[in-house]
């Protein structure tokens, strides 16, 4: 074999063939166009048909919780317990001194002010003094002018005279306004000393901590030595007897009666109240009429709770799915739809009403599709559902 021949065979040969495979003329060749994705597949997740159902119209009206012959006796003032006289299950007479607060920033506070107040006075006296000095230069520069001016009206002194004798009347003058506006800036900040004496005083009456009415020492929340904060309780005085307040629009004026029976919604959790009292005269300004209803009682509901009064005024047909349907993402709602092609699709919803375990839907959906009950952290958009 001469030497053309095995290049071609050893050299030339392999590479063609390399080149070849390189480019993919020697495997299959998958025709251009689109892959079909099958997508997941997922089981065992039911499915229910969206339906309308006749559901109650709820009209909801704010509230609070309040406490009958209840208080929370607070403090405006923060300071150490320095004595309790009382124990819980005491009975107290109102005006009957419960606690007593450190007052010593207090008595400070107007022993500092007592002393600006002395220092002002002193003051006001030098300023009066100056006063009466300036105001007799400023009646003998006045004589002395009108003097002067008969004068020269008589051409017995000058004009350049007289007026230097005015211009010593004008600054006497303004020597006197300038003491009166001294005595009126006294006279402001003695106003503002004072009233904060009083305010001192008031405060000083912070510090002594006495029942609002007769009653009894239902909880004590703080003991000797504790640090007392504005607002915060420190006895709670009364009976165990709460009650909702709320005010109604004049529509529900013949539906609402005493006796009656409601709904209370409070946070996540109802309670049934019994209606005691009917205000019927209507408020001019916001056209409603004041309800209290009397709530069990409950250490879990305490004075100062909001909620929402749920009165039930007529039925309508809505499209209501359970909550185990809703999907949540962040602030969006939204229900796996399943179509007829099997595939699960993420679809938004709006939702409205709360009907405990079940939810009105607003928007997204209709009468007839089906979606995904529950286990919705199973399924998946474009998934496909099994058997």
């Amino acid at each position: 074999m001469n030497k053309t021949v095995k290049f071609i065979l050893f050299f030339v040969l392999p590479i063609a063939i390399f080149i070849l495979w390189l480019g993919g003329f020697l495997s299959h060749r998958v025709e251009p166009g689109e892959a079909k994705d099958k997508g997941k597949v997922v089981s065992g997740l039911p499915v229910l048909t969206v339906e309308e159902k006749e559901v109650p119209n709820v009209y909801k009206a704010d509230g609070m919780i309040t406490a009958e012959n209840n208080a929370k006796v607070s403090t405006k003032w923060m300071g150490r317990i320095l004595k309790i006289y009382v124990n819980e299950g005491d009975y107290v007479k109102a005006g009957q001194t419960l606690a007593v607060l450190d007052d010593s920033e207090i008595r400070q506070q107007k022993n500092e002010a007592l002393a600006g107040l002395e220092e002002l006075s002193k003051a006001r006296d030098e300023a009066l003094a100056a006063r009466k000095a300036a105001l007799e230069n400023y009646e003998f520069a006045k004589r002395t002018y009108e003097r002067f001016k008969n004068l020269y009206q008589e051409n017995a002194v000058s004009k350049q005279q007289l007026e230097e004798i005015e211009t010593k009347m004008v600054a006497a003058k303004s020597m006197v306004e300038q003491v009166d506006a001294k005595l009126a800036q006294l006279k402001a900040k003695e106003s503002q000393v004072k009233a904060k004496i009083n305010q001192v005083d008031i405060m000083a009456g912070y510090a002594v901590i006495k029942a609002p009415f007769d009653g009894y020492v239902i909880k004590k929340m703080n003991d000797e030595g504790d640090m007392a904060a504005p607002g915060m309780p420190i006895f709670i005085i009364g009976e165990k007897k709460l009650q909702f307040v709320a005010n109604l629009d004049e529509s529900l004026l013949d539906k609402v009666k005493v006796g009656d029976t409601l709904k209370v919604k409070l946070g996540d959790r109802e309670v049934e109240g019994k209606v005691i009292e009917k205000n019927p005269n209507i408020d001019p300004m916001n056209r409603t009429f004041k309800v209290k209803l009397d709530i069990p009682y409950s250490e879990s509901i305490t004075s100062g709770m909001y909620g929402k009064i749920l009165i039930p005024i007529s039925t309508s047909k809505k499209i209501v799915i359970p909550k185990s349907a809703v999907f949540k993402w962040g602030q969006l709602t939204a229900v796996y739809v399943v179509g007829q092609d099997n595939v699960i699709r993420l679809t938004y919803v709006k939702l409205g009403e709360d009907y405990g375990d079940s939810v009105e839907v607003l928007s997204g959906i209709k009468p007839g599709d089906k979606i995904i009950a529950s286990q919705t952290e199973k399924a998946c958009d474009g998934c496909r559902l099994g058997g």
